[in-house]
């Protein structure tokens, strides 16, 4: 198995790390993965780190999230604005895409990553 953005989400695996720091074979063993699949987490949280999302510590080669990773994973126990947006009209919601793309072009790097492998993982093919 593979630890594409198309299988896993950045959140979910971002979850696991919200639970504290761990080594890429720990997670790959969390989810079930062969030998192999320490490979792929490996690489996979090293792009994760790249875009700001993550942090190793190079003694204990643990992985942690990062500052803003943090910040983001916090920010998923805001049930109300989950809410609002779940009542939003479809057609109301390409004015909420405008915004949303306005605040990836303009906003923070991490941030704008983040919503665009949100947006792959979301519009492909294996999700419908």
């Amino acid at each position: 198995m593979s630890l594409t953005v198309y299988d896993f989400r950045d959140m979910d695996l971002m979850a696991h790390l919200a639970q504290g720091p761990a080594t890429a074979r720990q997670l790959s063993e969390t989810l079930g993965l062969d030998d192999e699949g320490v490979r792929h987490v490996a690489i996979r949280f090293a792009w994760m780190r790249r875009f700001g999302m993550l942090s190793l510590d190079e003694k204990s080669r643990q992985w942690s999230l990062s500052d803003g990773g943090g910040r983001v994973m916090a920010s998923q126990h805001k049930a109300v604005a989950k809410n609002r947006i779940d009542k939003i009209p479809d057609e109301e919601m390409i004015e909420v895409m405008a915004h949303v793309t306005s605040r990836f072009r303009l906003g923070d790097p991490m941030t704008a990553a983040m919503l665009r492998r949100e947006f792959q993982y979301g519009t492909s093919p294996r999700r419908r």
